[in-house]
């Protein structure tokens, strides 16, 4: 709950053309930091809100796969599509297997966070398909050439948002220090338990 003096807002957008103001609320007094019990700690909402965007950027991952699979199968050089040749399958086959790996680590978070905080599983979750999102996106501008990268091409719809969605609410530089955290917090004892069940120490703090 907030009270008193005004925010301040600066508008601004992300490399993708969506709308991310900048607000700042230091000069209004916050006066409690969420109900009591919901457990919504700023660590919490950064946590669900990186959740979130890998769910969103793991669809992009594949919506980019499906795109690039149908343009290689339709475009045709040197008598044949390039679908045909076996250095754009390897790369399809890249992508491909980068969406896949994205969808599974935002499913597997997805579904530890319906049963607690799951902050281990989140944060594997946005290191990699942050990583799936960084290498896909080349791959499909690699396949589609120039045309690509035209504003009336559907491609950069996704590509972009990936670009931009993987630095919100951390970086994959940012998740990987705090899965090095923990990994060290739960110490080799405990390593097997923390990547089978996400057991962290009661109070870690990320």
């Amino acid at each position: 709950m907030l009270a008193g003096a005004p925010a301040v807002v600066e508008q601004a957008r992300n490399h993708a053309g969506e709308p991310r103001d900048t607000v700042d609320l230091a000069a209004t007094p916050v006066l409690a930091a969420g109900a009591p019990g919901t457990g919504l700690t700023p660590e919490r909402l950064r946590g669900l809100g990186a959740l979130f965007r890998a769910n969103a950027m793991a669809g992009a991952l594949q919506r980019i796969t499906d795109l690039t699979l149908r343009y290689a199968q339709d475009r045709v050089q040197f008598g044949r599509p390039i679908a045909k040749f076996q250095a754009v399958q390897h790369q399809i086959a890249v992508l491909a297997s980068q969406a896949a790996a994205a969808r599974v680590a935002a499913e597997v978070a997805a579904r530890a966070a319906t049963a607690g905080p799951a902050g281990f599983e989140i944060a594997c979750a946005k290191l990699r398909v942050g990583e799936a999102a960084t290498l896909g996106a080349g791959i499909a501008h690699q396949v589609h050439g120039a045309m690509g990268f035209t504003h009336e091409h559907v491609l950069h719809f996704s590509t972009r948002r990936l670009w931009s969605w993987r630095d919100e609410f951390g970086s994959e530089a940012e998740w990987a220090g705090v899965v090095g955290r923990m990994a060290r917090a739960v110490g080799s004892e405990g390593l097997w338990p923390l990547l089978t069940d996400g057991a962290l120490p009661p109070g870690f703090a990320a």
